[in-house]
């Protein structure tokens, strides 16, 4: 199904009528805004230099932003007979994690136990631990808490929603990962995940709609969160939803050239894959008096042709740059985007055969390499022909194909590592060109440990929770996000209950 027919069922691009007003605000729980309005005031809810405050709509829940971290949000809220509200700025919804190659990495779901994969979450910590802390993770034990929810998240996902994934023996025997999850149809289809959660939130209750972006939280006499002010994206009409709880998982930031000149300065000539990721989220949080943090640490780049940067995960391929030379593992998402931009490489090719183009993720290969004829050549029936498509120096090919040869006799690579699929590439041989892309950041809004807003003093703000990439606790991938948003979901049911009691 094409995304557009996909979402257009929900009524995409439904605004919600402005005009007419609900009662006022109430606060409850928290600390109120250093940005309160004065007590003295009798306008009630009001935002600055805009029109006077009409809610049009009433929900227990406003999760801003429909990506997985969102939709996750909303599950508990939802199955807790609570009302909830899905508001998306573009007039898709999923967000960027409709587009994104759809690797989780996860250990422990049932799925990976039906399939003979034994190793728990807890079991696979160890060497996740490690990569986030090479990474620049500091905060290891909220990323362990993600982690070990991730196989939770997912079975939900299958239970309750009726997502669907690959079979993990289809590609783990072929030495793939035990720690990966893929979508139904493999690399780049997020649709067999975020379709069934999108009906299961719909079916449950969750209303929809695209076309807004969140200008500004909507604050009581007190200076407490009830609510959000949208503008819609086409005609900058307002939209005010009273919402007793406001969930932010707007994402990033790597879209924002501003946000990244300002804090990642070393990033902001390198071209960008994502549009949506404005951090408008992180904006308007610290504006509330949330706090931001370790938004300064550069993110890793990928590939342009994302679902190429992982292909190494499932098939033999080989990186080499302009000059025919191999210069990061194949085995890592981010490896060659990160090398070429500190190498000055300009770009990089990804060489592969058979093995890969005949595998599991034969789909990805076909679907990317169809959109991008004119990045690829090939196919070869020897390395001579290819180095004339690629317009290579031969002898430089020739000897990099002959080191890889030799690493692979030896079982090990010793130049950068690989483990997954350290095998000779067969002929017919192709190669597609690739250039390095920021699509995501670190850091974010400081949270407590069940997503909520946290100010200068460590105290949480009153009703505002956040999630995903929005946050600085994210550890940025699909899995991870989803997790931190049943996380947060979870923790807001739990405090409406919470609230409702003590009335």
């Amino acid at each position: 199904m094409e995304r557009r027919a996909f979402f257009k069922l929900i009524g995409a691009g439904a605004v919600i009528a402005a005009g007419g007003t609900i009662a006022a605000c109430s606060s409850s729980g928290g600390m109120s805004s250093p940005l309160a309005p004065a007590a003295a005031t009798d306008a009630g809810p009001h935002v600055a230099d805009d029109p006077d405050v009409g809610f049009a709509s009433e929900v227990d829940v406003l999760v801003v932003g429909s990506g997985i971290a969102g939709l996750s949000a909303a599950m508990a809220p939802l199955e807790a007979h609570r009302s909830v509200m899905i508001a998306e700025k573009l007039e898709l919804l999923g967000g960027e994690s409709y587009s994104a190659t759809g690797v989780m990495h996860v250990s422990g779901s049932a799925l990976q136990k039906q399939a003979g994969i034994a190793t728990t979450a807890e079991q696979a910590w160890d060497e996740r631990k490690q990569e986030y802390a090479d990474a620049g993770v500091t905060d290891l034990d909220f990323a362990k808490r993600l982690f070990v929810t991730t196989p939770e998240w997912v079975d939900r996902l299958v239970d309750e929603y009726g997502a669907q994934f690959e079979n993990p023996s289809d590609y783990v025997k072929a030495g793939s990962s035990e720690g990966v999850l893929l979508p139904k149809r493999g690399l780049g289809d997020m649709e067999s995940v975020m379709t069934p959660l999108r009906d299961g939130l719909s079916a449950k209750g969750a209303a929809f709609s695209t076309g807004l972006r969140a200008s500004a939280f909507v604050v009581d006499e007190s200076g407490a969160v009830c609510g959000v002010r949208f503008r819609d994206v086409k005609t900058n009409a307002v939209t005010d939803v009273r919402a007793r709880v406001v969930v932010v998982a707007t994402g990033g930031f790597a879209s924002s050239q501003p946000l990244v000149h300002a804090n990642v300065p070393s990033q902001e000539r390198i071209g960008c894959y994502t549009t949506a990721s404005m951090g408008e989220g992180q904006l308007l949080c610290a504006y509330l008096g949330g706090q931001l943090a370790d938004m300064n640490k550069a993110a890793p780049l990928t590939s342009d042709l994302p679902q190429a940067a992982a292909w190494g995960l499932f098939g033999p391929v080989l990186i080499v740059d302009a000059l025919g030379r191999r210069f990061a593992r194949e085995d890592d998402l981010n490896a060659a985007a990160d090398a070429c931009v500190a190498d000055d490489r300009g770009y990089w090719w990804t060489v592969f055969g058979k093995g890969l183009s005949s595998g599991a993720q034969a789909r990805s290969i076909a679907q990317v390499t169809t959109k991008n004829a004119k990045r690829m050549v090939g196919p070869f029936d020897d390395v001579e022909a290819l180095v004339g498509g690629m317009g290579l120096p031969a002898d430089a090919l020739k000897a990099t194909f002959d080191g890889y040869g030799a690493l692979v006799d030896a079982g090990k690579d010793a130049d950068f590592g690989r483990t997954a699929f350290l095998q000779k590439i067969e002929p017919p041989f192709y190669a597609l060109k690739q250039f390095p892309v920021r699509y995501k950041t670190r850091g974010g809004v400081r949270t407590d440990a069940d997503g909520r807003l946290l100010n200068a003093t460590g105290s949480a703000i009153a009703n505002v929770y956040c999630c995903g990439s929005v946050a600085a606790g994210s550890v940025e991938g699909l899995a991870t996000n989803g997790a931190f948003g049943l996380i947060v979901g979870r923790a807001v049911a739990k405090a409406l209950d919470e609230r409702d009691a003590e009335k």
